[in-house]
């Protein structure tokens, strides 16, 4: 019988009300589809495309799952049968969102922006995912998606879509190592996570920027300090907190007891700007290191700027994001400071250093 003919009796079959019929049918359908592939935008693939698509919203969801594995890989398939086949639940949609060719990026930006995070997921593990698709998932995509997605080494990521990534890292564990991990994360932009990554990632972040040229590391921290001066002149307290900062070391009275007090009085601009003076660190890193939930990159600092452990327990546990009861767990804050090598903190403070020296000479 001529595939014409056959299409004409399965079209007429498909009006089956029986659920095991129509599963029949829809595998009849698909090895048909398969034993003569039709041309791609031709009638008959229209005709395909129409009854593939009403049997499988009316059949079982493990025959839509089967459907769609079977499709999945299939360039010529049906555009309208893969469509529907990404909207449907993700055990039916997945083999497609994350393998289909057929799918274009306009079809997988909008799918990102209408389904729920399983779904952008699947579609972050597709063997390629362009910039503008990459950014799509970023902007919608809760943190395992992004981890997700930066883990592929097939999607590509443009600049702008770095430096959001980076910007959610900082306070998100989850991004943090596949960031540092991935190959062509900019560096500048890794940079900026020193202060608040785990020892373990620090030391690939140096190990990364001991290989670098002396020019390109140059260049990549001087764009990460003029990054942060951007972020930070819009701190409309800056201006005033420099002030106050200037004449306190102009009167000698900059020192970790006039830290201390600031701290005390709620002033965190001023206390992140009197101790970046202190430690030769820029504001950004030290206020970071004052701000964030971990005392590790504080610990960090100032074991490698000489200051006391006590200074640095009582920092530690007057920051705005201790704990209530830091208080009760300053010995174990202190055990952080202890457990530092001395060169391990000068090596990373070296970096933070190299890029404040990089944005004065630019």
């Amino acid at each position: 019988m001529a595939v014409a003919s056959k299409l004409h009796k399965l079209t007429e079959l498909a009006k089956e009300k029986s659920s095991d019929r129509r599963r029949d049918l829809l595998r009849e359908v698909t090895d048909l589809f398969f034993d003569a592939p039709p041309a791609v935008e031709s009638e008959a693939q229209s005709q395909f495309d129409d009854i593939l698509r009403t049997l499988a919203n009316e059949t079982a969801h493990d025959a839509r799952a089967e459907l769609a594995d079977r499709f999945a890989d299939t360039p010529f398939a049906p555009k309208g049968l893969i469509r529907q086949l990404a909207a449907d639940a993700i055990e039916v949609a997945a083999p497609i969102l994350s393998r289909s060719t057929v799918l274009s990026e306009e079809d997988l930006v909008t799918i990102v922006h209408e389904t729920g995070q399983a779904h952008i997921q699947a579609i972050a593990k597709r063997e390629t995912v362009s910039e503008r698709l990459s950014h799509a998932i970023v902007e919608k995509g809760d943190d395992d998606t992004v981890a997700t997605l930066i883990r592929n080494d097939g999607a590509q990521l443009s600049r702008s879509t770095y430096e959001q990534v980076a910007r959610r890292a900082e306070d998100s564990e989850i991004l943090q190592e596949p960031l540092v991990e991935r190959a062509d994360a900019p560096a500048d932009l890794l940079n900026d996570l020193m202060v608040v990554v785990s020892r373990t990632l620090r030391d690939k972040i140096s190990q990364r920027f001991d290989k670098l040229e002396p020019g390109v590391l140059e260049a990549a921290l001087a764009a990460s300090q003029a990054r942060l001066e951007k972020r930070m002149a819009e701190d409309k307290a800056i201006n005033e907190a420099r002030r106050y900062i200037a004449s306190k070391q102009v009167r000698k009275e900059l020192d970790g007891s006039l830290l201390v007090s600031l701290l005390r009085e709620r002033k965190p601009v001023h206390c992140a700007l009197g101790f970046a003076e202190l430690t030769g660190v820029d504001y950004f890193t030290a206020k970071r290191a004052l701000e964030h939930k971990s005392p590790d990159g504080l610990a960090l600092i100032c074991k490698a700027s000489g200051i006391e452990k006590a200074l640095f327990v009582t920092l530690a546990v007057l920051r705005s994001q201790a704990a209530d009861n830091a208080f009760n767990d300053a010995r174990e804050i202190g055990a952080i400071y202890e457990a530092l090598e001395p060169e391990q903190a000068e090596r990373a403070l070296r970096f933070w250093k190299l890029r404040k020296q990089a944005a004065a000479a630019a």
